[in-house]
């Protein structure tokens, strides 16, 4: 690989967790897989140092684990780990949409409601892409995220979001749940229009957890 790749404003040590993290979301290395330091460096073209410190980086956003006589390996994310995430999710999501009741402008709750109409129309017309469905529900979070102007909630969330990016690939939305998902993201809308902060965080949470239960209900299927 061109070291050229490298020269931007990111630290090297991020620019390598980054490819190694997209490696890992897109299944290259798989569950349990071992990321060997000097193979790593050889396709990068680059010293064991900066992969060493990306490995670390990514041990603490829970993408791989340090496992003794193996080194670094790919972590599995277990029914456990995903329902913590969710909780943690949905809590802090539902906050996010407590703080942004009081701010989010009329152009903003707009812009949420254009986005459910592309969820309906997905629901009914295109349940074949899931990616543009995946980024439409997460282009409908940040919006009341970032309204919520909490700056360190907004970073915990982005961060988090890292680790919900390896779900995609399980999620593969239907239509039948792209259609619930646009009668619960009505009510989210609904509850910020009337400006109810208590509404609004429980729709929110109440969203998640709904998105939780049937992820869950597709992994113990194909399980």
């Amino acid at each position: 690989m061109n070291q050229d790749v490298f020269i931007e404003s990111k630290p090297l040590r991020e620019k390598i967790a980054d490819i190694i993290r997209t490696d890992i979301i897109k299944g290259v290395y798989r569950n349990g897989e071992r990321l060997v330091e000097p193979k790593l460096a050889k396709n990068l073209g680059i010293s064991r140092t900066p992969i060493r410190e990306a490995l670390r980086q990514l041990e603490g956003e829970g993408f791989i684990e340090i496992v003794p006589r193996r080194g670094a390996v790919v972590k599995e994310l277990t029914i456990k780990d995903i329902d913590n995430l969710y909780a943690i999710k949905a809590n802090l999501e539902g906050l996010a949409a407590r703080q942004a009741t009081v701010n989010l402008t009329n152009e903003q709750i707009e812009i949420l409601i254009g986005i459910n109409r592309k969820f309906r129309d997905y629901a009914e017309k295109n349940p074949g892409i899931p990616d543009e469905h995946h980024k439409d529900n997460i282009d409908f979070h940040n919006v009341f995220i970032a309204a919520s102007g909490n700056e360190k909630l907004v970073d915990i969330l982005d961060g988090m979001s890292k680790n919900f990016q390896r779900l995609k690939s399980m999620l593969m939305s239907d239509a039948g749940r792209a259609a619930n998902a646009v009668k619960e993201h009505k009510k989210i809308i609904d509850a910020f229009i009337s400006k109810d902060p208590d509404l609004a965080e429980k729709t929110v949470r109440e969203h998640i957890i709904s998105g939780w239960e049937y992820l869950k209900q597709r992994i113990n299927n194909n399980g």
